[in-house]
């Protein structure tokens, strides 16, 4: 489809200002709330290296540097990458979440983050991106709208099971006992979990139900649809443990 060479068009000043809610612009608004984040980030974690897919202007990248983090961003948008603060500008690029990363970054990380970022991209790309932040770190920081149909460049808005699944393809699985609402009511942690069989699975969930059982009814839907699945997803895990 030819919008899909279009992505860096979209993100203007104008867009920045008025086209996602609180204008973006204003650094007396974001720069605490993402400092925040940085915070609670190396408080939970303490990551040595963080990526951040769709950095925009570059306020978690930089919270994170001002706080020891090698941290490096890439973002679509070379109006929003022009707003970022000169001391990161050699760690953050403007390019595509579909493209290779440049030479000097990093190829592995401690943790990968996006922020409202995967639901501007048309689903076939969103699942490449899923695929390539797979392989750049075990741990996945990830908040996408499940709701905010208005937004015109939202073109992929997903329930929370969606992207549940199709993390759960390349073997990751939500972390339900981490409270991200500080980023947004639809932030998830992906946590990388290679030999975990369908019992353990159940286990890990169900022990959730029990500490925690006002999210019971959550934590049930999340462990049966996982464990519904698509066919082809089973049958890898019941060859994992066979084997």
């Amino acid at each position: 489809m030819s919008e899909r060479k279009d992505y860096k068009y979209l993100y203007t000043m104008e867009y920045y200002k008025s086209g996602c809610g609180t204008d973006y612009t204003k650094k007396d608004i974001w720069v605490p709330f993402f400092d925040n984040m940085a915070e609670r980030i190396i408080e939970k974690y303490a990551p040595v290296t963080v990526l951040d897919m769709g950095c925009a202007f570059g306020y978690l990248v930089s919270a994170l540097r001002n706080k020891g983090v090698q941290a490096y961003g890439i973002d679509i948008s070379e109006y929003a990458l022009s707003q970022a603060d000169e001391k990161i500008k050699p760690y953050v690029k403007v390019m595509s979440a579909l493209d290779e990363l440049p030479d000097n970054f990093p190829k592995k990380y401690d943790l990968v983050v996006s922020i409202e970022m995967i639901e501007h991209l048309y689903e076939d790309d969103g699942l490449k991106v899923i695929k390539k932040m797979t392989e750049y770190a075990d741990r996945i920081l990830l908040s996408s709208t499940d709701s905010d149909f208005a937004e015109p460049t939202h073109v992929n808005v997903q329930p929370k099971e969606y992207w549940c699944e199709k993390f759960a393809e390349h073997n990751y699985f939500r972390d339900l006992h981490i409270d991200l609402r500080y980023i947004s009511p639809n932030a998830y942690l992906f946590e990388r979990k290679d030999n975990i069989t369908i019992g353990e699975l159940v286990k890990m969930y169900e022990s959730v139900i029990k500490i925690e059982p006002v999210k019971a009814s959550m934590v049930r839907n999340a462990a049966s649809h996982i464990l519904r699945g698509r066919l082809s997803f089973i049958k890898k895990l019941i060859k994992k443990v066979i084997k």
